[in-house]
């Protein structure tokens, strides 16, 4: 499944296919340690919640696939599984979101940029149910992010976001596909509040006021995805609505909405792979 940031095409395939952490098959079969994928997506968001400004925009998509014993990257992501023991999962993940142009955004204009975001932590799932054709999880993603500037590393805070998924394997037209609906909330750190809402003195205005968001709450959020994935092609589509109502830094000059969809898809075909196999 990752708080008020505006994700990036560096990182979209991780953002469409985070809340589809298992495969299509429940048996163990084998597949190649490694293949590597080329495909197309697209994104349609807010600059971030709360704008009412939004961008949309396609990109390549390279899309790696390593099937290591601990190191990860699959469509769940990129990621280091640490335990794996019966309902539980415990991993560590990054993910990393472009920068915003302040000029793009009517409200931040004369202000700093934002800049590109790493984000790296642990993820606790637990599995609460599972039938034949779905399941129930329950996710506790705990993120640090760092702003990728000029000079270096800039560590902006934290964020966490819970969420509960439901997930059904569909046979549509005699393709596997797997739908998914997740219901969360989010929080953040004073530290990254600001990134996004907070204003300093020397950058106010007659229209802008300074403010210094708070930590806590930051909003409410419901994703759907449908994603098919099998040895040749993958492909994913999201819809996702984010509501910041009685977020902490809901009266920040930065904010004209309290409502904002994103919506984005990735299609990926899988060119090369390793000649080694092992079993999933």
């Amino acid at each position: 499944m990752r708080s008020n940031q505006s994700f990036s095409p560096v990182s979209i395939v991780g953002i469409l296919v985070a809340c589809l952490m298992s495969s299509n098959s429940s048996f163990a079969e084998e597949l190649p340690l490694w293949e590597l994928g080329l495909g197309i997506g697209g994104l349609y968001q807010p600059y971030y919640p709360g704008s009412d400004q939004t961008r949309g925009y396609a990109f390549p998509v390279p899309l790696p696939i390593y099937r290591g014993s601990i190191l990860k990257s699959d469509d769940e992501g990129m990621r280091a599984e640490l335990i794996k023991d019966g309902p539980y999962k415990l991993d560590i993940s990054l993910d990393f979101n472009l920068a915003i142009d302040s000029d793009d955004v009517d409200l931040r204009a004369g202000m700093p940029d934002i800049d590109s975001m790493l984000q790296i932590g642990p993820s606790l799932e637990v599995t609460l149910a599972k039938g034949e054709h779905s399941e129930w999880l329950l996710n506790f993603p705990l993120r640090a992010n760092f702003g990728i500037g000029s000079n270096g590393l800039d560590e902006s805070g934290y964020t966490f976001s819970p969420n509960i998924t439901y997930f059904r394997h569909l046979d549509i037209a005699g393709t596997a596909w797997r739908a998914g609906l997740a219901v969360g909330v989010q929080a953040g750190s004073r530290e990254y509040q600001n990134v996004y809402y907070g204003v300093d003195p020397e950058f106010s205005t007659e229209q802008r006021a300074s403010y210094e968001a708070d930590s806590g709450f930051s909003g409410s959020r419901l994703l759907m995805t449908l994603k098919s994935n099998n040895k040749k092609r993958l492909w994913v589509w999201f819809l996702r609505y984010d509501n910041i109502s009685g977020a902490s830094f809901e009266d920040s000059p930065l904010v004209e909405t309290s409502g904002g969809l994103s919506a984005g898809f990735v299609y990926s075909r899988y060119l090369f792979k390793s000649k080694r196999m092992v079993s999933r």
